[in-house]
């Protein structure tokens, strides 16, 4: 799951995400509560395989923030186990700290370019979550 409400970054993050070459399905979420409201959706899913293997969170996004979302993904039970990147434009120390502190498993800056995303997914893959699959 891509979790972006700039179309800019949206496109360049799914143009890196196909570079890499892995195998994927991303939905995308254009807000945070829109982000809550799919997970919800995937929790009560008949499908045992619903929830996305990977979250992508962007931090600056209306109605609902990163931050608030990352705190209600690591609250819910069932989608407390998809790892989660945060993508900010911010490289503020402040910033990774309180997403590691909520629990994300990785903190990309803006642009993302397809070797860090590459390396992001690589390492998920090494700490025991799929890399590839739906997102």
């Amino acid at each position: 799951m891509l979790a972006e409400d700039s179309e800019d970054d949206a496109y360049f993050f799914q143009r890196a995400l196909r570079r890499t070459g892995l195998p994927h399905t991303l939905q995308r979420a254009r807000n945070g509560k829109l982000a809550v409201e799919a997970l919800k959706e995937a929790i009560e899913a008949p499908e045992a395989d619903a929830l996305p293997h990977i979250i992508f969170l962007d931090l600056k996004m209306p109605i609902m923030g990163g931050f608030d979302v990352l705190e209600w993904i690591r609250s819910s039970p069932a989608s407390g186990r998809s790892p989660v990147v945060v993508l900010s434009g911010s490289d503020e120390a402040a910033d990774r700290a309180k997403a590691a502190e909520l629990g994300a498993h990785g903190y990309l800056v803006k642009p993302i370019s397809e070797s860090q995303l590459r390396e992001q997914l690589q390492n998920l893959s090494l700490a025991g979550h799929p890399a590839g699959a739906r997102a």
